[in-house]
């Protein structure tokens, strides 16, 4: 095969690309408006059913200004990339330069998949429109330069483009006036009917890029993808890993809300920054996405807006008393799954009792951040306080647990000690405790020895200057009115003090990027979390406040039922350009 002379690292940019619209419209499905126009290029050809097992369907409304605000967020090295959709697609294609003039880049791109239970992905076909079907196989099968010959498929009309010389980047066809891509020549015939015949009919939405999920798509590779991915984060007898322990109760009951819905919706907006839009509209019948809805506790981001200003990473966490209570039994689950051989019945109704005492007395939210200076990575958490009395003494029952003999042998195992009292912060309205883990052999090891080979110990057993975790780990906490307070890492009263002063302080709705990215989420959100990446590198890097701001907000939240909208869930990312380009440099794509 002959194919047009572009650069590699271009090459492989475009098709990164055009990879990301193929990979949302293997994950959605697009819903129709009866009345909306037919497409010119499709005259004579009716719709067509849509194929069984149909589980995608995406629109690109606007190929060329999509492609162009796609170059704009890119920057400087978007110089190095086609100028056009067209001329885009013909260099991903192997296609001749002169293809690209054939190309519409003002009339939608269409995608559908249909699931494939004999292979681990669906088939996708992309339709791309061109200004006349006939003319653009002309120009690729006629003629010195031909490339490809045409085999008509009698059963869809088809034209097939075969490739005269070696194998093409995919395969193509052309029905009516427009241009299919797929993997293979019975992808193209399954499900290229539809998207050339039937989808041109549906009112082309205003997003730059927009996906539907229905509930066959949801209920089947959906779920089992996002079941999938919680698996891999659990042990091997099914209870969570150490570090995924705090997320298991929310991740079932997302697991359980996302069976439950009965379409979701997909967008990506493009201006100076990239937005992408996630919603889901809940099932009849009072299920756990419809009670989700009504029930999820929402509010604003005020306090992920009050934690300390030089947070280069900060979640704000919200939940209710009655669903809080709910999970009390699932977290006791996962916490006695990381004892070995699990907790007797009278511990883990002890367990339940503490865990349960500690939910009452909280209040509603949460909100924790992570920050780095001189002395490394440090952690803070501020916590809502409904009883604090009640919450003190929970508190202090819970960290007893670590006494029982099956969890203080859990202790050992990993090579840990843990001890508690007192902590002296006179800087600090109210009783500072600290919570202490002291490493006292790595993990299935004896004690280190206290003789000439104690250093050696203390390394571990791989390569020298091999990174081992720090030898003592402290965690100090307060409880106050105004809220619980706790920080650890490398700098626990270092960050205990800054998270008692923020929201008086230096705040990160002080800085205006952060407060400008963080503003628009509004009073429904449920949880939130912003990062600086740029920063957050610069920092591991030894550049500690190297950089301007760069966010990156992910938000979650459920709106009710209200003046005729339906109730919905919704999830959402926005991404700073400067991140974007930032990023993009650092993996190399260009």
């Amino acid at each position: 095969m002959i194919v047009h002379p572009t650069s590699f690292l271009r090459r492989r940019a475009a098709a990164a690309l055009l990879a990301t619209f193929v990979g949302l419209s293997a994950g959605a499905l697009g819903c129709k408006s009866p009345g909306a126009p037919a497409d010119a290029g499709v005259t004579g050809l009716s719709p067509v059913p849509a194929p069984a097992g149909l589980v995608a369907e995406a629109f690109l409304p606007t190929p060329d200004a999509t492609w162009a605000k796609v170059r704009a967020l890119v920057g400087g090295s978007a110089a190095l990339l086609p100028g056009s959709a067209g001329a885009l697609a013909a260099s991903l294609l192997g296609l001749p330069i002169a293809v690209a003039s054939e190309i519409d880049g003002s009339v939608p791109v269409l995608g559908a998949a249909v699931e494939a239970p004999d292979r681990p992905r669906p088939r996708v076909v992309i339709g791309i429109h061109v200004k006349d079907g006939g003319r653009l196989i002309d120009q690729l099968t006629r003629g010195e330069g031909a490339r490809f010959r045409a085999a008509p498929d009698a059963a869809t009309s088809i034209a097939l483009l075969e490739p005269l010389q070696g194998t093409s980047p995919a395969a193509l066809g052309v029905l009516g006036n427009y241009l299919l891509v797929a993997e293979s020549a019975g992808d193209l015939t399954t499900v290229g009917p539809y998207v050339a015949r039937t989808m041109p009919q549906a009112q082309a939405p205003k997003e730059d890029l927009a996906v539907e999920i229905p509930r066959p798509a949801i209920e089947g590779p959906v779920l089992r993808a996002a079941r999938s991915a919680w698996d891999q984060a659990r042990g091997p007898d099914g209870a969570p890993r150490p570090t995924a322990v705090p997320l298991a109760p929310a991740v079932e009951s997302a697991l359980a809300m996302l069976g439950d819905l009965e379409r979701a919706r997909v967008t990506l907006v493009l201006d100076e920054n990239a937005h992408l839009r996630v919603s889901g509209t809940p099932k009849a019948g009072g299920g756990p996405a419809s009670k989700a809805s009504t029930d999820l506790a929402v509010g604003d981001v005020k306090p992920l807006l009050e934690l300390p200003a030089d947070a280069l990473a900060g979640i704000v966490v919200r939940d209710r008393a009655a669903s809080r209570a709910e999970n009390v039994p699932k977290l006791v689950d996962a916490l006695a799954g990381l004892v070995e051989g699990g907790l007797p019945p009278a511990e883990r109704e002890r367990l339940g009792a503490v865990i349960r005492a500690a939910s009452d007395a909280r209040g509603d939210w949460f909100a924790g951040g992570l920050r780095f200076n001189e002395a490394g990575p440090t952690a803070f958490v501020r916590a809502a306080v409904g009883d604090r009395a009640k919450l003190e003494t929970a508190v202090q029952d819970l960290l007893g647990m670590a006494e029982i003999q099956p969890v203080r042998a859990a202790l050992q195992r990993e090579g840990l000690r843990m001890s508690t009292g007192k902590a002296e912060l006179p800087q600090l309205e109210g009783e500072v405790r600290r919570v202490r883990f002291e490493q006292t052999a790595a993990a299935g090891q004896a004690p280190a020895s206290k003789g000439p080979g104690a250093s050696a110990n203390k390394r571990g057993a791989g390569a020298p200057g091999a990174s081992q975790p720090p030898p003592t780990i402290e965690l100090l906490y307060i409880v106050r009115d105004d809220g619980l307070f706790a920080s650890v890492g490398n700098d626990p009263a270092a960050g205990l003090r800054s998270v008692v002063a923020a929201p008086q302080g230096e705040r990160l709705g002080g800085v205006p990027a952060m407060n400008a990215a963080l503003a628009p989420l509004g009073s429904d959100i449920a949880f939130a979390l912003v990062v600086d990446p740029l920063r957050l590198v610069a920092t591991r890097l030894g550049q500690p406040g190297a950089g301007d701001p760069a966010p990156v907000v992910i938000a979650a939240g459920a709106a009710p039922a209200a003046a005729g909208a339906p109730a919905a869930l919704w999830a959402r990312a926005d991404i700073a350009a400067t991140a974007i380009r930032e990023l993009i440099r650092l993996g190399g794509v260009f």
